[in-house]
């Protein structure tokens, strides 16, 4: 990944996927990481940070609870979309908190 709106693109990418392959109970059990390359990934359970590499316990995160909350109310994939830029937002947060090699990254990729 070359900039963090990347990193966020992609994250977008793989809640959509989980979101709408395993459901949003799955996607809030479940971690991000980030590896040394700053490629972000899915796993069903709990991550612990490696080495050169960050996770982060999405059910830690207020936005899922939020998510999850509405997924409750309303599983409309509409709905449900409009979440997932909070998601992502509170995501891509904790990686800044978390990672200096994130944190080095452009915000957006120079042209």
């Amino acid at each position: 990944m070359r900039s963090q709106r990347q990193v966020g693109e992609r994250a977008a990418q793989v809640i959509d996927r989980v979101i709408f392959d395993m459901g949003v109970d799955r996607l809030v059990q479940g971690s991000f990481g980030l590896d040394r390359h700053c490629r972000p990934h899915f796993s069903s359970a709990r991550v612990m940070p490696g080495r050169d590499g960050v996770a982060v316990a999405l059910a830690q995160l207020a936005e899922c609870t939020a998510l999850f909350a509405v997924a409750k109310r309303n599983p409309d994939p509409a709905v449900l979309r409009l979440h997932t830029a909070a998601v992502v937002d509170g995501l891509l947060r904790e990686f800044r908190a978390r990672s200096p090699r994130f944190r080095a990254l452009p915000v957006v990729k120079a042209d």
